[in-house]
């Protein structure tokens, strides 16, 4: 079944907006996540959440509704909802921009046909039929170990389940992926934000930095005020292409709830929210988690991971699940001198300490994410010298 559309509706009639609401919820193709009374602040919801359709109530002159959000966000399907349907006013919502009109009282075949079109519009817009998962490593507090969890999963991820997986540094002014892995890229994601509309498999080929352990690398601007030039637009577009040619995008966020985390964690198929095991860190992870709630965000896609975990009396795994409300998906063990040498060295953990328990701690969040890794092949034991003269071996029949 195909994924329901992130919509909004703009409507000041209440009862209208939650017949529409409804109606989204019996078709299972229209996600009605955000509501507006007015224009202006659906256009503040579309810029910070950038959903794919604006189901908007026009009454008297439809350009007054549609021409601001059809200028501002070509690549919105905008859905008109008008009292009447007649010949005129269906063309004056085109001219404003409008892909199609609903009449009120809207009927769910109406509403289910509408949702089929938004659909075959996305399709022909996505650059091809493969559709990966985003998952993002966030913490709104520094120092969690979130870039050290985003590169050494990635490596896990394709060691031990085979996938293609990218690393997205979207820490754009002062990212660190590349000193995690010890590349020297030649392009950034500034190149990438600046021609997504090139991006096909070949094309991010050519742009990505592959790391010998198979990650590709997607690293920060070259700059500090390049990461100006990047909008959350942009980081729509590019996870959206990144997302048509690998099994997984791997997103490293920086600790703060800019425009561009906000649309990192709203398309991300899976959110790491990482936290350390003292007050400080977990009282920000509660502010986090209730940002979350707000947003509309905290679901099933929210896994808490603790790092650099230590047993703690004075804080059970049990009283943290029942303050944040959320179940431990994962903890990362504190060895800190292992990962300290990891980092300085520019290698991943399985370079150095393949056999560490922090190491296979990131082999058995790959699992929990991406279910049983590939069986390794036993190496082939090397015959002795007296089993070859005594126990030659046999030619197959």
């Amino acid at each position: 079944m195909p994924e329901a559309i992130r919509s909004l509706i703009i409507e000041p009639d209440p009862d209208t907006a939650r017949h529409v609401y409804i109606l989204g919820r019996q078709t299972g193709a229209v996600d009605i996540r955000w509501k507006s009374d007015s224009v202006a602040e659906g256009m503040e919801i579309v810029r910070k959440f950038r959903p794919d359709m604006a189901i908007v109530g026009v009454n008297g002159d439809p350009a007054a509704s549609i021409a601001p959000l059809a200028a501002e966000f070509p690549g919105l399907y905008i859905l008109a909802l008008a009292s009447s349907a007649d010949a005129e006013h269906a063309l004056q919502a085109m001219r404003a921009g409008a892909h199609d009109l609903l009449q009120k009282p809207v009927r769910e075949v109406d509403l289910r046909i509408a949702a089929e079109k938004v659909l075959k519009a996305r399709a022909r817009k996505e650059p091809s039929e493969r559709r990966g998962k985003i998952v993002t490593v966030f913490s709104n507090k520094g120092g969690n170990g979130t870039t050290t969890i985003a590169a050494n999963l990635a490596d896990a991820l394709v060691s031990h389940h085979g996938k293609r997986v990218v690393l997205v540094d979207l820490v754009l002014a002062h990212g660190d992926v590349t000193m995690f892995f010890n590349a020297n890229p030649t392009y950034t994601i500034l190149d990438l934000a600046r021609n997504t509309q090139k991006a096909d498999p070949e094309y991010l080929q050519s742009l990505l930095v592959q790391h010998s352990s198979g990650v590709h690398i997607l690293a920060d601007p070259p700059r500090i005020e390049d990461a100006e030039q990047i909008s959350a637009e942009q980081v729509k577009d590019m996870l959206s292409a990144l997302r048509a040619t690998f099994d997984l995008v791997i997103v490293d966020t920086p600790h703060q709830f800019d425009e561009k985390t906000l649309t990192a964690l709203e398309m991300s198929d899976t959110i790491f929210l990482v936290t350390l095991l003292n007050l400080p860190s977990l009282k920000n992870t509660q502010r986090s988690i209730e940002l979350f709630a707000r947003l509309g965000f905290l679901d099933e896609r929210v896994k808490l991971v603790l790092s650099r975990y230590l047993p703690n009396e004075e804080i059970s795994r049990e009283s943290i699940e029942g303050i944040m409300n959320l179940p431990i998906f994962h903890t990362v063990p504190n060895d800190y001198p292992t990962v300290l040498s990891s980092i300085n060295r520019g290698k991943l953990l399985s370079e150095i300490a393949p056999g560490k328990e922090v190491t296979a701690s990131f082999r058995h969040m790959a699992e929990l994410l991406a279910g049983p890794g590939i069986p390794k092949e036993a190496p082939k034991r090397k015959r002795g010298f007296m089993e070859k003269v005594f126990r030659p071996e046999r030619s197959p029949a």
